[in-house]
């Protein structure tokens, strides 16, 4: 399942964490920290030219993003979960594009929408996510 690769492209970030036993917010959580790390890497990759890792470090950070896509539940989620769908779906349009056209600000853009994001969904309390 798409769950699944997200958080096995997350544990290969964390691998100290035990990802098994985290609550589903907390899992969330956990995403966004690995998706941001993933851009982070990503960002160092395109300033030092490491064309091998960029790409890596984007497709990793895609694959965590198809995961929380995963998560998101339309019947309780509402109109919160489809924004949230198409804010994915735009980030990870956004960082192909940023890998074809070589092009480190749509890296950037995505990152700063991602920390909204997860700060957002960090200041809700578990009961409250979509």
């Amino acid at each position: 399942s798409s769950i699944n690769a997200a958080m096995q492209a997350y544990k290969e970030v964390h691998t100290e964490v035990a990802a098994e036993n985290a609550d589903p917010h907390m899992l969330v959580s956990m995403l966004f920290s690995g998706v941001f790390d993933r851009l982070c890497t990503a960002e160092q990759c395109f300033n030092n030219q490491d064309l091998k890792e960029r790409s890596e470090s984007i497709t990793k950070a895609q694959t965590i993003l198809f995961g929380l896509r995963s998560t998101l539940d339309f019947e309780r989620g509402g109109e919160l979960s489809r924004m949230l769908d198409s804010l994915y779906d735009y980030c990870i349009r956004q960082l192909t594009q940023a890998h074809v056209s070589n092009d480190v600000s749509l890296v950037v853009e995505v990152k700063a929408l991602v920390g909204q994001i997860s700060g957002a969904w960090d200041s809700m309390s578990p009961t409250e996510s979509p």
